[in-house]
């Protein structure tokens, strides 16, 4: 069917972006790797899990900014930078959100303790 045909495009487009997306990201991890690890022995787990976590976050921001329509030149530009600092770029990200969703939380089980959401004239 003609439909199919164009949902398996739109899906080897999307596997193409985060391909090509992940792979620029590692790239530059590796570089970065490279240079700062240069006069050290090399572990190749620490490295593989760098190049993992860079060409994850590759992907994610290749897919980003495809769909927000930003040319191919400028994409490549913000993915390599992404790929340099992948791993800590994930680790900031991931510590700030779980505590943006830990405040927000806390903050309303506190309104919620205080009966603020009661509104009908009973003041303490």
């Amino acid at each position: 069917m003609p439909g199919e045909e164009q949902h398996e495009r739109t899906l080897i487009d999307i596997a193409m972006t985060g391909g090509v997306g992940a792979m620029l990201a590692m790239i530059f991890q590796g570089v970065r790797a490279g240079r700062e690890h240069l006069g050290e022995p090399f572990d190749g787990w620490r490295f593989t899990v760098g190049l993992i976590s860079a060409g994850a976050l590759g992907a994610i921001v290749a897919w980003g900014l495809n769909e927000l329509g930003v040319s191919r030149q400028l994409s490549a530009i913000i993915i390599a930078m992404c790929g340099y600092v992948g791993g800590p770029l994930l680790d900031i990200a991931y510590t700030e959100i779980q505590e943006t969703v830990k405040a927000a939380f806390d903050g309303l089980q506190e309104w919620l303790l205080k009966g603020k959401w009661d509104r009908h004239g009973h003041d303490e």
